[in-house]
This record gives structure tokens, C-alpha cells and sequence, in this order.
């Protein structure tokens, strides 16, 4: 099997009927070497509405080779760990259950697929293009300086060229890691390095329901793998009115920092973490070590960096620059977060009981 298709689903029966639709239409255009080279894979993570019924109309009749599984631990990270298991095909291609696909999508993934063993990449990262459900409001800044960051709307479009991550670009942002969203790593990447951290991403059980694409590139980073920005392989990611408010920028703002910081403390490569993480790594060395005793468990340079932000944010009110303002608003839901992390680290290490086989780990005596 040269390609699996991995589409893990709670509650979006009409979104998940479109996208099967979309994509029974393109394996009937595939070539018939190349579609029998196809399969699906769906994991529903116990949805209650009628998800299931919507399956089973796939599953005969359609001419596209479709698993369906139940994974009733909650989590996203779970249900991707299960769907990679039961996957045979070279290539793994992750999608979003509520996306729509490109009509070139599937013949554009399949030369990745055909390809992929001669090239010395890893992960391909595809290109996400977010459709507006509604008119932009005048806050919602897209340009430098006061940028919104395109993660935060699930967006990751930067421009027509192909380039190794991490790269930088003017007119589009930069990028560190491809996104969950629309996504294709090679089996032998998991076979060898592991899956998704559970404790992350929507649903998790740790609370942090975010970062745990993230985290996972990150990882691979540090094994360098040599990951790619595809921009032909494009999805379009809806974004609804409730997306487009100023509070639920913060709330990303602030659950992307919180799992962040979690996962740079809680690194699983065991890696020396900085302790000034929470601030740009260009001003870390402004940090006087002072700063760094904690009060509750949290940092002391954190809760400057929360004043000197809401300090600026008042000030900014003077200007009456909304989309600075703004800005200024979402760093300081940023240190909230960061906050919030740092004082369930401490309370963690806390209540953690004292273990020989732990110390034989970090002497590296043992395996963990």
C-alpha cells in the first residue's frame, strides 16, 4: 500500500459526508494502479451524533478501500496513535475532518506517495488556505507589524515554492512546522521515533488541547529529519464568525503558550530546557538570575514580562490603534498561559514521589 489517508472524527457527520464526497470523487480519477494503492482510514473518538451511520454509507459500493475504528480513549493524539497502527501504506497523510480538499488534491498527494522512498524527506507539509465565512473585522490584522499569527485561524499558506522548514518569509510569516491539519509523514517515522504525545491536543487527558502536531515536529527536529513546504497539495479550512472574535484569538493565544511551555518542560528527548523559555531567545540574556526565583511555582521574570505588556497595553489605548491594542491584549493572554503551565509544572514536581529507577534514568544507568 503506497498511501493511507488518516481521518480522525468527533461529531461533524455533514463535514466528514463532504469530504468522503469529495474524495470518492478523486479516487475515481486516479489511475487504477494508483487507486488500489489507496486506503482510508477513519477513527471516530466516540462521537453521539450520527457520525457512524455516515460511515457505513462509505463502506461498500464506493470503490475506495475504507477502515473504520472506535477509539474511546478521548483525545486527537489518541485516535492519529491507533489510526497509524492499523495504516499499511508507505505514506501517511493526516487531514481534519472539517476541511475541504482541493480538486488536485489526491493526484498531487499521490506523486508524494509514488515518490517519497526516493527522496530523503521525511514529512511533507501541506498548504492550508482558510475560506472566510464572513467579512473580516477591522481589528483582525493580517500584516506586520501587529500580525495575527495564521495558526491561530488554522491558516498555513506561504506562497508558491517549495522549502525546507524552518524558513522565513516577508510577505507570508514564517513557519518552524508544518501543520496537523493537512499533513504526510512516512510510516517508517513512526515506526522508528514514535507517535503523538497524548497528553496533548484536543481532548487530551493532561488538559493541554493543543501543540501536540507541534510537539511532534519539534521532535523530529531535534532527530534531524528533513521536513518540506508543499504548496500543491492544498485544503480549505472554513472559519465561522465565532472565529473571527477577539476572545477566541486570545484563547488560542493563551492555550497555545500554556501547552508550549508545558512541553518544553516536559521535553521527551530529555533535553536542558533555558530557564527564561518564556520570553524571545534574543532577550534572554537581559534576564538577571534574580529573576529567575519563583513565586507559586511561576517564574519571576514571567510576571514582569504579564506588567511591563499590561503597561504597554494601557498605553496603547492612547493611540487609539485598535490592532495594536489588540496585539498588546494577546501577548498578555500569552503570559497567562505561560503562567498557568509553569504553576502546574511546580505543583507536579511537587507531588511527585521520590524513585530510584528515576535517578538511575537521569544517570542514564537505565532505560525509562
Amino acid at each position: 500500500m503506497k498511501l493511507s489517508i488518516i481521518i480522525c472524527t468527533f461529531n461533524r457527520s455533514q463535514e466528514l459526508e463532504q469530504l468522503l464526497d469529495d474524495l470518492v470523487l478523486q479516487h475515481k480519477r486516479l489511475r487504477s494502479s494508483d487507486a488500489q494503492e489507496l486506503e482510508v482510514i477513519i477513527v471516530d473518538n466516540n462521537s453521539f451524533d450520527d457520525t457512524k451511520e455516515t460511515i457505513y454509507k462509505y463502506l461498500e459500493n464506493t470503490g475506495l478501500s475504507i477502515k473504520f475504528f472506535n477509539e474511546e480513549h478521548f483525545g486527537l493524539a489518541a485516535a492519529r496513535n491507533l489510526a497509524i497502527k492499523k495504516s499499511q501504506g508507505d505514506l501517511l497523510a493526516f487531514l481534519h475532518d472539517d476541511i475541504n480538499i482541493d480538486d488536485d488534491w489526491l493526484r498531487e498527494v499521490f506523486k508524494i506517495a509514488n515518490n517519497c522512498k526516493d527522496r530523503e524527506i521525511g514529512v511533507y507539509g501541506g498548504r492550508v488556505i482558510p475560506l472566510w465565512q464572513d467579512e473580516l473585522p477591522k481589528w483582525l490584522n493580517l500584516q506586520d507589524p501587529y500580525r495575527i499569527e495564521q495558526a491561530v485561524f488554522h491558516g498555513h499558506s506561504y506562497g508558491d515554492e517549495e522549502q525546507f522548514y524552518p524558513f522565513a518569509s516577508s510577505d507570508f510569516g514564517s513557519a518552524d512546522f508544518p501543520t496537523g491539519m493537512n499533513v504526510f509523514v512516512r510510516k517508517e517515522i513512526f515506526e522508528n521515533c514514535g507517535g503523538f504525545r497524548e497528553d496533548l491536543g484536543p481532548s487530551a487527558g493532561g488538559g493541554f488541547d493543543t501543540f501536540e502536531d507541534m510537539e511532534f515536529f519539534e521532535y523530529l527536529t531535534t532527530l534531524k529529519i528533513p521536513m518540506v513546504y508543499l504548496p500543491q497539495a492544498i485544503v480549505f479550512h472554513p472559519i465561522n464568525k465565532y472565529h473571527m472574535t477577539i476572545r477566541n484569538v486570545r484563547r488560542w493565544y493563551y492555550k497555545n503558550s500554556r501547552a508550549k511551555y508545558w512541553t518544553a518542560h516536559t521535553d521527551r528527548m530529555q533535553r536542558p530546557i533555558d530557564a527564561r523559555s518564556a520570553v524571545s531567545q534574543k532577550f534572554r540574556k537581559y534576564i538577571p538570575s534574580f529573576l529567575l526565583n519563583k513565586i507559586n511555582g511561576v517564574p519571576s521574570y514571567i510576571y514582569v514580562k504579564f506588567f511591563i505588556l499590561c503597561f504597554r497595553w494601557l498605553i496603547s489605548n492612547l493611540s487609539f490603534n485598535k490592532q495594536k491594542t489588540n496585539w498588546y491584549s494577546f501577548q498578555i493572554s500569552e503570559s497567562i498561559g505561560e503562567m498557568e503551565a509553569a504553576a502546574l509544572l511546580s505543583e507536579r514536581n511537587v507531588q511527585r514521589k521520590f524513585s530510584f529507577k528515576n535517578r538511575l534514568v537521569s544517570k542514564g544507568l537505565v532505560k525509562a
